[in-house]
This record gives structure tokens, sequence and C-alpha cells, in this order.
């Protein structure tokens, strides 16, 4: 069995869509990191904190984000700590901006910034022992989409190299994405079946850049804009076309409500059908046995059709997908993936 080289504890905050937010907390002091936020996951993330017994110090955002809305300054609001954010980053909220190999102090182990330039001129890797949050600079079999200002494919290559060449093998690396149910995966394995990171020639790296075509969301400059101002909640006044919540779904200063949260459809006023075609199918179902009629088991089946046909999908609850008219703020993943096995 591998040993596990993490040093720190990591609790992920999954986003359904593929947004990835992690609490790390040092073991000995109980002192905690949040990284990359989720506006509506604060729920969940102030409840890890305080299942471990951690006091939140630091609330780190490894780049403009122009695909999801970030939750920092909510929970900077609620549970305290810095904002930390790159010294090129557009925002309002960030309190702290570290040169790169600045260390934050988190218990006796801290935890080592690297400036990562290459998906935008702002992005962050943080290190602690044993592990690398990679944002969105470094996914599982990819990269992230280059939804914010500032890519730039000579700078991201030699970032990829400079903070992922030099690390053991067993580092457990944290991306800021992935559409399939994964949050961790080992350097070793990236370096096997990521192209992007395997790639040691410049200029094949250069054509993998530009051959990727993958676009953006439309109202990223939006998400962007949103996010440098910092939101403690969905405003009222926002209309649901833009992508955040409708007026009706604002997310609740004590507890925010997740986006994607299903709402179930009302089905009291199906009652008496259901009743009705559970006893026709009973009683259908009783009288044919007992009697053997024809007419009950038809009877029988007319009853079960009805309540499968009938009755059944409208007690779906299935949260409906987005349509262009509703359209949401999280990511909806990159159009190809590479896997280790490529």
């Amino acid at each position: 069995m591998v040993r596990d080289p993490r040093r720190v504890q990591v609790v992920p905050i999954r986003h359904p869509r593929g947004c990835r937010s992690y609490v790390i907390i040092d073991p000995e002091s109980r002192e905690a990191c949040v990284v990359d936020a989720l506006l509506d996951h604060l729920k969940e993330t102030t409840e890890a904190l305080a299942e471990h017994r951690a006091s939140l110090r630091w609330i780190v955002e490894t780049h403009a984000h122009g695909d999801h809305i970030s939750g920092a300054n909510a929970l900077r609001d609620r549970a305290g700590g810095d904002v930390v954010a790159h010294p090129a980053a557009s925002s309002d909220v960030a309190t702290v901006r570290p040169g790169d190999g600045d260390r934050l102090p988190l218990g006796e182990q801290g935890l080592l910034v690297h400036h990562a330039a290459g998906i935008t001129n702002d992005a962050l890797v943080l290190e602690a022992p044993g592990a690398l949050f990679t944002g969105d600079t470094l996914l599982i079999g990819t990269v992230g989409l280059r939804d914010a200002p500032g890519s730039d494919p000579h700078a991201w290559y030699a970032t990829l190299h400079r903070i992922f060449d030099e690390r053991e093998e067993e580092t457990v690396l944290h991306p800021g994405h992935d559409d399939m149910g994964r949050d961790m995966t080992t350097l070793k394995a990236e370096r096997r079946g990521n192209r992007w990171l395997r790639e040691d020639d410049r200029d094949a790296f250069l054509a993998i850049y530009r051959a990727d075509d993958r676009t953006p969301r439309k109202d990223a400059e939006r998400i962007l804009e949103a996010n440098r101002q910092g939101l403690s909640r969905v405003p009222h006044d926002v209309d649901a076309s833009s992508g955040f919540a409708p007026p009706t779904e604002t997310v609740d200063e004590g507890q925010p409500r997740r986006m994607d949260e299903p709402r179930p459809r009302a089905a009291a006023g199906l009652a008496p059908l259901l009743i009705t075609c559970g006893v026709l199918c009973a009683g259908g179902t009783i009288g044919g046995w007992l009697f053997n009629l024809p007419i009950l088991h038809a009877l029988s089946l007319v009853a079960a059709v009805l309540l499968l046909g009938v009755g059944l999908p409208q007690l779906d609850v299935r949260r409906r997908r987005p349509t262009s008219e509703t359209p949401d703020f999280y990511y909806t993943g990159p159009s190809k993936f590479t896997s280790p096995e490529d």
C-alpha cells in the first residue's frame, strides 16, 4: 500500500458540476485554510470547519474565476480569516497578496505559495506538505478552461515544469475542477497521462494550446466582475437570465441554498388518483387470483398503466437541466478529456 505523503487533513467540497474547493487543516494547531470557496457551498464549508474543530485563518483564491461564483468574501464575513490572492489579481476583497515563494503560516508547517502564470496572470498553486492545490493550472488529465484575461502559453509551459518537475511522484494533487467525481490525483499519474504536463517540447506544447477549442461561458465577464466585487449573497435585483439564482431563489444570509438543489413538484392533487389506481391494482390482482376472471386481470393491468404512465412522472423531483433562459454560474467541464490510459 502506498503511503499517503500528506501531512495535513484535506476535506474536499464537491460541487456537482465539477467545481472543487478544499478545507486544509493542520492536525496539530487545528488552523485551517479554504481554497477556492464556493458561494453556494458555504454551509458545507463551515460545517467541515466545525466538525474538525478548526479555526479559519486563510481563504485562498487560486485565480480569477470566470466559471463560478466565489464565496471568499462571504466566508470571511461568517468565519473570519484573510482572503489571499495574487498581487496581480483584480479583487476588492483580497487582504493578503503574497509574493512567489512566500509561506502562509498554518501551524508549524505552513503553506508555500507559488505564482503560476499561464492560465491567467494571477494564478497561484498552493503547496502543503505532500500536496499541491493546483487550481486550474493543472487538472486531472487536462488543464482549466481559459475564461479569464491574461492567458499566456509560454508562461504556462514554464510554470508547469518549474513547479511540477522537481516534486516527488507520490505528491498528491488536488485540482480546481473534475467532472468525473474525483478530487485528487498523483503527480505520477499526471506525468503519465496528462499531455499538457508530459510535453517537454515547447513548440509541441504551444500547438496543443492553439488546438484547444474549448470556449468560455458567454457570461464569463459578468462572473469575473461579480467575483472582483466579492458577493456575500445573490442580490434580489439580479435578473434570472443573468445566470444568478432568480429573486425567488435568493440565497439566504443565514444558510445558503445550493443553486442546484432539487425542488420537488407539488403532488398533493395527485393523491386521489394514486390511491384509486392502487386500490384497483390490488383489487384486480386479488380478484383475478381468487376467481380467475379475465376482466379483473384486465382491470388490474389498466390501473397499473395509469399509475405508472400518469402518476409517477408527476412525482419527478429531478432538477431541470439548465436552458438558455436559465443558465447557471458553474463549470460545465472540458469538451475533451485526456485519460491516463491515452
